[in-house]
């Protein structure tokens, strides 16, 4: 009997450390995942450019208008 039980202490064993092993490389896997797409996003982000002064804002602005103008005196 004592080595039925032995037996099933390393069966128990085995199973509860391949279930651990099976979780960290679940978390693993995912922590992968995250670094991945974590760097796919900051590879497509692109430094934004504001204007410093509302004169640049309103000289933009103006520029943006005279070109759609200019595009609706070609039709």
């Amino acid at each position: 009997m004592e080595h039925k039980k032995k037996m099933q202490d390393i069966k128990d064993s085995i199973r509860k450390y391949n279930k651990l092993s099976s979780d960290e490389k679940k978390n693993l896997i995912d922590s992968i995942e995250m670094l991945w797409l974590n760097a796919s996003v900051s590879k497509k982000k692109k430094d934004i450019v504001f204007p410093e002064s509302s004169n640049e804002n309103i000289t933009r602005i103006r520029q943006l208008l005279a070109a759609a103008w200019s595009e609706d005196i070609k039709e």
